[in-house]
């Protein structure tokens, strides 16, 4: 072979080589790059798990047993190959959140590798007229007002128009109303929030419970309470009196019943009643001021409830009127369930704090007055004169009273869901 062509054969040798060097980088590129996606993909899928398990953890570990999730705030949590973190992408209500759940896959050393997130709306349970600090339903589609510097703490349903007026305000919490509210003129209060309502029927109240109570009225008696003045034990019986009245330092001990079959009952002068007594009235009932009440005291009254100024009714008490009105004096302060289901319950005069429920066909709450647990109104109620509602589950008695059927489904639901990209 000539020199010449020996020279071309090494070039054409060498080109060759650095082709094949050049395909072979080429090839080795391609490889890596898929496995690099291939990788990308792996942690994707991977971050996405740990989005669905922060989701699930997050149900399981702080939602489930909660009550209300308006203190809830946002988290994090290692979790192999990397973490999750919540966030409420809106200020949470009682039963009801928006949560962004993002899973993170980290590389050793802690550098980001790839983040997947996804949006939900969780729900707990059924809502149920007792979730706000008032409810009511306005079967007569009237107007009802808040006005004179009331204050209102916690979520509001009305279905119907809403007046704010004189420096009435909403805190913490919502008005879910089929309206925006009206504001007077004058109106120069505070106002969180307003939601159309999603319509939630009244809660069932079933009196029969407190009618076969009733029925004891019918039975004979002879004498009025004859025990004024001195002590006197139930010992667990029931007694029967054509009217009651108690007074002159009269004690009763419980636990019992006294059933007042023809008259009315009265408490005053002094009189006490011990705890666990019920007293079933026919007609009206009085409990007088510099008197005194037991736990676990009811009163099942077929006729209107006066409560004297300044008398104190320790936990669980249920007073129930039938046909008339709860009226309530000076300085009241009152624990457990207040039921007047075909009249008012009025905190007419001044300073009256009720801890607990109410529930009446109207509500009238005022005069610096003040409600720590919630009000259902079957009708329209009035809100004014520095009177204050706190919806504080904290403050029901420990059992809804007879008559009542709460809905008990606690479960969390997920209302909607997406994939953030």
């Amino acid at each position: 072979m000539k020199k010449d062509e020996k020279g071309f054969a090494l070039l054409a040798a060498i080109f060759v080589v650095i082709v094949f060097a050049i395909l072979g980088i080429v090839a080795v590129s391609l490889m890596s790059g898929e496995n690099i996606l291939a990788l990308r993909d792996y942690n994707s899928i991977r971050a996405f798990h740990l989005a669905g398990a922060g989701l699930r953890y997050t149900i399981t570990a702080s939602l489930a047993a909660d009550t209300d999730w308006r203190d809830n705030t946002g988290f994090s949590k290692n979790l192999y190959p990397g973490y999750f973190t919540v966030e409420y992408v809106e200020p949470p209500a009682k039963k009801r959140c928006k949560l962004k759940v993002t899973g993170v896959v980290t590389r050793e050393g802690g550098d980001i590798s790839i983040s997947r997130s996804i949006t939900v709306i969780l729900k707990k349970g059924n809502p149920s007229p007792f979730d706000y600090g008032i409810y009511a339903n306005n079967p007569e589609s009237k107007t009802l007002y808040v006005k004179d510097s009331a204050n209102i703490y916690g979520d509001f349903y009305y279905n119907g128009p809403v007046d704010f007026a004189n420096k009435a305000s909403l805190y913490n919490g919502i008005l879910y109303s089929p309206a925006y509210p009206v504001f007077e003129t004058n109106w120069n209060g505070y106002f969180a929030s307003w939601e159309a309502i999603t319509v939630i029927d009244p809660p069932s109240f079933e009196t029969s419970y407190y009618d076969t109570l009733l029925t004891e009225t019918t039975r004979a008696a002879t004498s009025e309470y004859p025990y004024s003045s001195t002590t006197h034990g139930l010992s667990g019986a029931t007694e029967y009196y054509t009217r009651i009245e108690i007074n002159n330092h009269g004690t009763v001990v419980g636990p019992g019943t006294l059933v007042a079959t023809t008259g009315d009952f009265k408490l005053s002068g002094g009189g006490a009643i011990g705890d666990g007594v019920t007293v079933i009235v026919s007609k009206e009932s009085n409990l007088g001021q510099s008197s005194t009440v037991g736990t676990d005291f009811n009163l099942i009254s077929n006729g209107s409830i006066t409560v004297g100024q300044s008398l104190k009714i320790p936990a669980d008490a249920i007073l129930f009127s039938k046909n008339g009105d709860i009226t309530f004096g000076n300085k009241v302060i009152f624990w457990g369930s207040i039921l007047a289901p075909n009249g008012t319950a009025d905190t007419g005069y001044n300073q009256v704090v009720v801890n607990g429920i109410m529930y009446a066909k109207e509500i009238y709450l005022r005069n610096s007055s003040s409600l720590n647990g919630s009000a259902v109104v079957n009708q329209v109620g009035y809100f004014q004169n520095t009177s204050t509602v706190t919806y504080d589950p904290s403050k029901f008695p420990a059992s809804f009273p007879p008559g009542f059927n709460i809905s008990t489904n606690e479960a969390v639901t997920i209302v909607e869901w997406r994939e953030n990209f």
